[in-house]
């Protein structure tokens, strides 16, 4: 039965993909950057090279985050595959040894929105979970208290169908599952009750009914959900009173945690922009205020810096259990 309380005192800020508003995602600068900003933990996503070692990219398919596309001795492994039920074309993870994977750098996924990230376009490769999972412990002696690590497992069942099957990788990593700093996300209920960690989170892509969640407090002892599930939005993008999901999660002894917390205007509410102009930020710290506000136990966000202002100018906020 996975643990019902990850709470050991305010709402967690959770770094997504490191502090992946100021550093290309996933490289080990942005891990580094989000707790020198204060993130209580940082988010990763985990696929498995072709000879079975744990990576942490978002995307199976490379070339929009690395420099795959121009090295040619590549070349040969591009091929349309269908992952997840959508049909690609390029380089994925799982055709690449590590060592091949290795020879890659990495780039910004967005350089017209976040052109300062871009500057750094490679500089840095792909890391591996175990490469995150030691820069957390460094950090940790650094400041002193226990920062922690959200892994979430990526398309596990593609993954299974390539001989990959992410929970097995991860048992085969002596003591991993047995570390209370580690906490396992994933979309796929199957691999979570194949893991069979301590601390789990479901994650809905939609909102969660009453028996999602009842039925997650099964495996899991949180569920991780969107921004809107929590704040509504009305008919013209506006935010205003919060749902009942928190308070119906917690019912149940589930955890809440929020996804992506970003500053730009185009992922804000519309209530909540300054200006007119997309890329630009509005107030990140507002809807950060409101979603604590609301109860939540873990935000993830691309800007943790953000959220812990946002945090800290709160001081009536709910204690996270």
């Amino acid at each position: 039965m996975a643990s019902r309380s990850f709470g050991t005192g305010q709402p967690r800020v959770i770094a997504h993909r490191g502090a992946s508003g100021h550093r290309p995602e996933h490289t080990l600068a942005a891990y580094e950057l989000a707790f020198r900003l204060g993130a209580d933990s940082v988010e990763t996503d985990v696929l498995a090279t072709k000879d079975g070692v744990l990576v942490c990219r978002h995307d199976m398919e490379l070339s929009r985050t690395t420099d795959v596309a121009t090295n040619p001795e590549f070349e040969h492994l591009r091929r349309t595959l269908e992952v997840d039920g959508v049909l690609e074309t390029g380089w994925f993870v799982h055709d690449f040894t590590f060592e091949d994977l290795r020879e890659l750098t990495i780039k910004e996924r967005w350089p017209r929105k976040r052109a300062g990230s871009a500057s750094y376009d490679g500089r840095w490769g792909i890391p591996t979970l175990a490469e995150v999972i030691d820069l957390r412990d460094r950090e940790t002696a650094r400041i002193g208290s226990r920062l922690g690590v959200h892994v979430e497992l990526k398309s596990p069942a593609h993954l299974r169908d390539q001989g990959l099957w992410l929970p097995e990788l991860v048992a085969d990593q002596q003591g991993l599952l047995a570390r209370q700093d580690l906490t396992w996300l994933s979309f796929d209920r199957e691999a979570l009750v194949d893991l069979g960690a301590t601390r789990s989170v479901r994650l809905f892509d939609e909102t969660p009914s009453s028996k999602d969640l009842t039925r997650a407090t099964e495996y899991a002892g949180a569920v991780g959900v969107r921004r809107k599930a929590v704040l509504p939005r009305d008919a013209d993008g506006a935010v205003g009173a919060s749902s009942l999901l928190v308070e119906k999660a917690h019912k149940r002894d589930l955890d809440v945690l929020v996804w992506t917390h970003r500053a730009e205007n185009q992922h804000l509410p519309t209530n909540l922009r300054i200006g007119e102009v997309p890329h630009a930020h509005g107030d990140a710290a507002g809807e950060a205020a409101l979603l604590f506000a609301a109860g939540i136990d873990g935000l993830i966000t691309d800007f943790p810096e953000i959220a812990v202002a946002a945090r800290r100018r709160q001081p009536d906020l709910p204690v996270a259990r």
